[in-house]
């Protein structure tokens, strides 16, 4: 196993790394929560009352944050790398708010922002607390418990049932398609490398797929800055383990990459301001793109 723990530009590792992915011809990459909580969200069952609050609560909190570095880095990459697929456990919406191509990003646990029915198909999308006067009352902190009760949980316009957090809970379907999906894309080729991003790898099917995905050979990087990692102790020779803030190691990786001058991958457009980041200089103290964000949140982490 090879171990790696925030060492920077310089880490042998992270270099040896790098050189494992540019020569990898298909990449799977499995994001778990900890990919946003350098974005201030906390990582994560039947009164309705309680199961609103809880998630109205993370909703809110998602509708006030924004992607950072790591987002953004992994983007970057997988606009990159052609055999990319990103398998998203997130519900937060931060990932599907940068450049990352869509038909390579896939969603398995649904999204907050998707709210609809418990009865039938209507589905809104919510992108501000106004798209969901719920959520205003939830917000306001006075007296929380005796104001918000079952009459005022949101209901469906169309039938006047009750509307529920757009999220897979246990013991339901994935996300329409999304096993199938990824089936599909592992039975065309062999997958090379897996890459692990703040999660345990314990829940299925996500588990099942890297676990195939190792058994017909492909390495495995985890990226977690959980240093008791389980993970840790079922990693070989071949095998990478990266301890650490994703926050700091995904822009790391990016830089690496860019750094080997096979290909370019520092061009990025958001999705929140459609600017174009220009492409990275390394040989200048001012990186842009990954290094803003990554900038900020370090700033955050220490304010």
């Amino acid at each position: 196993m090879h171990d790696s723990s925030d060492n920077g530009h310089g880490d042998p590792v992270l270099t040896a790394f790098t050189c494992a992915l540019i020569a990898s011809t298909r990449v799977l990459y499995v994001v778990g929560t900890e990919l946003s909580a350098a974005s201030g969200l906390a990582t994560w069952r039947d009164d309705p009352v309680i199961v609103w609050r809880f998630y109205g609560e993370r909703l809110l909190k998602s509708l006030a944050s924004q992607p950072n570095a790591a987002h953004h880095a992994l983007a970057a990459l997988a606009t990159w790398h052609p055999g990319w697929l990103t398998i998203n456990q997130n519900v937060d919406g931060l990932l599907e708010q940068t450049a990352h191509p869509m038909s390579t990003l896939l969603g398995i646990h649904g999204s907050l922002t998707a709210v609809r029915c418990t009865v039938c198909k209507y589905v809104v999308d919510v992108r501000t607390p106004h798209d969901l006067p719920f959520l205003l009352a939830l917000s306001d902190d006075n007296d929380q418990e005796r104001s918000i009760g079952v009459s005022h949980l949101p209901r469906c316009p169309e039938c006047g049932n009750l509307l529920r957090p757009g999220v897979v809970w246990f013991g339901e379907r994935l996300a329409a398609g999304a096993p199938d999906s990824v089936d599909e894309w592992m039975s065309e080729a062999p997958v090379d490398l897996v890459i692990a991003i703040g999660t345990s790898l314990e829940v299925y099917p996500a588990a099942e797929w890297v676990s195939t995905a190792r058994a017909e050979g492909a390495s495995l990087l985890v990226i977690d800055i959980d240093k008791d990692n389980k993970l840790a102790r079922e990693l070989d020779n071949n095998d990478w383990i990266f301890k650490g803030d994703a926050a700091i190691i995904m822009p790391e990786m990016f830089w690496s990459v860019e750094r080997t001058g096979k290909r370019n991958v520092a061009k990025i457009v958001t999705k929140t301001d459609q600017q174009n980041i220009p492409t990275v200089d390394t040989n200048t103290p001012e990186k842009r793109a990954v290094y803003e964000q990554h900038s900020y949140m370090m700033k955050r982490r220490h304010d």
